[in-house]
């Protein structure tokens, strides 16, 4: 059973609690943490999802997943990212990039904040995690955009976010 806080729309923590899983109240959100990794090639770091998960199972992504209670996003992003990789990054090394709420037709939802980490690897040293990732892959950014804007990747953003992708551009050429 894994407890996440419940925040309001902006971002506020409410006090309360919520056990994954299960429905959440109406104008309630959880906080999350993606991970956008590049690298010197304008390369974006991406893992496909196991055929097991039960949503968007075998689609390609950036790593990420929700704070557990108490936690910070990054702190979520630093456990997510060697989770889901076997990536170890200090804290200092990521950068908060956006934060990206998104409401689910319920009312409910999630606040992601969306990090840079740089690095340099290849792909096949990915460490996967079973049941979460079965492949990984560097995608030059633009092949990853359009993919993104075309939903046939799940991107950090929305597809028409313009904010988001002017955004990310500019951490990959380092600006």
């Amino acid at each position: 059973m894994e407890l996440l806080d419940l925040y309001d729309e902006n971002g506020k923590k409410t006090g309360g609690t919520h056990v994954r899983g299960n429905p959440m109240e109406p104008g309630t959100y959880h906080l999350g943490a993606i991970i956008v990794v590049v690298n010197r090639k304008g390369e974006l770091l991406c893992t496909l999802r196991s055929p097991e998960k039960k949503f968007f199972p075998g689609v390609w992504e950036n790593t990420g997943g929700g704070a557990l209670a108490g936690e910070s996003s990054l702190t979520a992003a630093v456990r997510e990212l060697s989770e889901e990789t076997g990536i170890s990054a200090r804290p200092e090394e990521l950068t908060l990039l956006y934060r990206v709420r998104v409401t689910e037709p319920d009312g409910a939802g999630v606040l992601n904040d969306v990090y840079g980490l740089r690095r340099e690897m290849d792909a096949k040293d990915v460490a996967l995690q079973p049941g979460e990732t079965v492949d990984a892959k560097w995608i030059p950014y633009e092949e990853w955009e359009q993919k993104a804007r075309a939903a046939e990747i799940l991107s950090p953003a929305g597809p028409k976010d313009e904010t988001f992708f002017e955004i990310l551009q500019n951490y990959i050429k380092g600006a």
